[in-house]
């Protein structure tokens, strides 16, 4: 295993990437727990790279020719240079089996919790909305396109709103309005999932500002929403 940590914390930070019986589970997450650790001045996050979809009964966490981990790392610490609000790296392992990568990434816990859930505690926080559209502007005009743009993936700190996992992040040479699009309507979709009022996604974008859609963007998004809501037997407002 390679494991590439924060000067102030490497110590810990390799012994809780190296040695999950260090950790303990976090109650977030997605496909994956998270794992916490205590580290010098705070709380660190685990979140190993795991498939999602059919494909994660086949090969669990394994990726093919691309080190994912490393590849996560290197955008990440990006952003943190361009002044993106994202959480403090703290560091990076990964392992190769042939052509085989596994691996996990650490970043500092921040105290708050995501998009999604503090719309349930707070549902007339329109300023956060409208902040939640000038954060996602910040990152268009940063050239980045983020790859899974819902309400689980934008946290809400005592600092203000942070993006985080950039798995399936890409950094562009340009962003084109379909592009842009794309994103906010992945976001869209995550509102009408959680059955949230249309009015949210408008807030969104007031904060965002002016941006030029094709129709068939629109309707293809709304499309994909209806044929998935089909599968998971999921009813429309």
């Amino acid at each position: 295993m390679v494991i590439l940590a924060r000067s102030d914390c490497a110590e810990r930070v390799a012994d809780a990437m190296s040695d999950s019986q260090l950790c303990r589970p976090s109650g977030k997450g997605g496909r994956g727990d998270l794992l916490r650790f205590d580290c010098a001045g705070g709380t660190g996050l685990i979140r190993r790279y795991q498939r999602g979809g059919a494909l994660r009964h086949v090969v669990k966490d394994a990726y093919v020719f691309i080190n994912r981990p490393l590849r996560e790392f290197v955008l990440h610490r990006h952003l943190l240079a361009t002044g993106l609000d994202v959480p403090p790296l703290l560091g990076v392992c990964w392992s190769r089996s042939g052509l085989i990568y596994r691996g996990a990434i650490a970043t500092v816990e921040i105290d708050g919790e995501d998009l999604l859930a503090h719309l349930q505690k707070n549902p007339d926080d329109r300023q956060t909305l409208q902040a939640c559209g000038r954060l996602i502007r910040h990152m268009h005009d940063l050239r980045l396109w983020h790859g899974d743009l819902q309400l689980k993936n934008i946290l809400v700190g005592s600092s203000g709103l942070l993006l985080i996992d950039f798995d399936k992040a890409r950094l562009l040479p340009r962003l084109t309005p379909q592009q842009c699009a794309r994103n906010l309507f992945r976001l869209r979709r995550s509102f009408e999932k959680h059955r949230f009022p249309l009015e949210y996604f408008e807030d969104v974008c007031a904060g965002y500002g002016v941006l030029a859609v094709s129709a068939w963007v629109d309707r293809l998004y709304e499309v994909k929403g209806r044929c998935s809501d089909w599968a998971a037997r999921r009813p429309r407002r």
